[in-house]
């Protein structure tokens, strides 16, 4: 098993127990599905999808594509600017311009950024806030602090309930062809439930929107419930058949 992965799974489990989804305690790590509960009468299984912010939301590139871009980018410029013997301790906290789908080149960004910190570290006392146009192309803003802290990039945008909907249906659909290879796993007669989930950080989180009880899609699972982590809050997905999905 996936170390970090089973042990976001179980992070996001017990928080929506405690957000009030009817989780029962006693649960077993496993894969297809996530966990089992095999003390409960019938037995469970509950298998975990993370629902992310499509690309429809960021120009056609996905969220966290953009993140994971930008934080190498950024873990680059600091190796580089500490590879110099005498480097002052600097921390540096960016936000990258909006490309708005376009390629940027991450050893040139983080070229770019490592000369510009080397240019005005002296001018941290204690930090330095610069703006564009007084950044290099593609940052936005650039404080350098007189600290020594990991280098840190902020990432912004949004999405709107047309992205959502066919996030939910894409999750549940995946995960919906596995139903029967979950229940042949299990004890005969257990309940299947999927648990999809959405997370904190801006690439990551989706917010339960307002009448979202009115919406319907169709899947096998016994139950289907949607965890907000951000919110601390949960919805139960209804189930509609095929041909008569509802929503938005």
């Amino acid at each position: 098993m996936n170390t970090e992965k089973k042990r976001i799974e179980a992070y996001v489990l017990a928080a929506a127990r405690k957000a009030g989804i009817p989780i029962p305690s006693g649960e077993t790590l496993d894969e297809e599905p996530d966990f089992r509960f095999n003390d409960e009468i019938p037995a469970l299984g509950i298998e975990l999808s993370e629902v992310l912010r499509p690309a429809s939301s960021n120009h056609g590139i996905l969220p966290v594509e953009q993140e994971s871009f930008h934080k190498a980018v950024i873990r680059k410029a600091q190796q580089d600017y500490y590879a110099h013997s005498g480097a002052k301790p600097v921390h540096v906290n960016v936000y990258f311009t909006n490309t708005r789908g376009g390629k940027r080149d991450k050893r040139e960004l983080a070229l770019a950024l490592t000369k510009f910190v080397n240019a005005n570290v002296e001018r941290a006392n204690p930090f330095v806030s610069l703006y564009t146009p007084g950044t290099p192309d593609g940052f936005d803003s650039i404080v350098i602090s007189a600290e020594s802290r990991d280098w840190w990039c902020g990432e912004g945008g949004g999405y709107s309930l047309n992205d959502m909907r066919p996030q939910l249906a894409a999750r549940i659909s995946s995960k919906d062809k596995l139903v029967s290879a979950y229940r042949a796993n299990l004890p005969v007669g257990a309940r299947v439930w999927l648990l999809l989930h959405t997370g904190v950080t801006v690439a990551r989180s989706m917010m339960i929107p307002h009448g979202i009880e009115e919406w319907g899609f169709p899947f096998l699972f016994d139950k289907v419930f949607w965890y907000a982590d951000l919110e601390g809050k949960f919805a139960e997905i209804q189930r509609v058949e095929a041909a008569t999905t509802v929503g938005l």
